[in-house]
């Protein structure tokens, strides 16, 4: 961090960064914009943009770091107009819950490929993605298809809302 910024402070980003940085952007999940599924591309780690006013955070992580320690946190809050600079240190509990995430991430190529999901995790995992308002993919369609016990679950464990979108987009890929 600069000398003028207070530790955990996020300071302005007046020109191009040269070295590693890390954004966080906090926001309330009614002020996200328009997800276009066929144009962006997003990781988010638990943001409900189906559920409004939830605080909720996106982490962007910018260069390349020798060790996770001592990359810079840049702080804003996204007003639903524009980015507002955080004058204030991170909260304790938010630098905690950022070591969770490392900056350099480990080579997928190094990555054993993950056994498939059970149905269960499955369920959870199209429950999860409709309170984020992201739409299944096809294969989670086709595991509704032709599980009905699968489908009867989902329906029964979700707010009906989300159901009638699930039920919605299923009907808008069949046709």
């Amino acid at each position: 961090m600069t000398a003028n910024v207070p530790e955990g402070a996020a300071p302005h980003l007046g020109e191009k960064s040269t070295g590693p940085i890390r954004i966080l952007v906090q926001t309330k999940t009614h002020l996200h914009p328009d997800f276009d599924p066929d144009q962006d591309r997003w990781r988010v780690h638990g943001a409900r943009f189906g559920c409004d006013k939830r605080h909720c955070y996106f982490l962007v992580d910018h260069g390349r770091s020798p060790t996770d320690d001592n990359v810079p946190v840049l702080w804003y809050q996204w007003t639903g107009e524009s980015l507002k600079a955080m004058p204030e240190a991170l909260p304790q509990e938010v630098q905690i819950k950022l070591r969770q995430y490392p900056f350099t991430r480990p080579s997928t190529k190094d990555m054993p490929k993950p056994p498939p999901l059970d149905a269960a995790t499955r369920r959870q995992s199209i429950r999860s993605k409709l309170h984020s308002d992201m739409s299944p993919s096809d294969s989670d369609f086709e595991l509704m298809r032709e599980h009905p016990k699968d489908a009867r679950w989902l329906k029964d464990h979700i707010e009906s809302r989300f159901w009638l979108k699930f039920e919605s987009l299923a009907k808008s890929r069949e046709g």
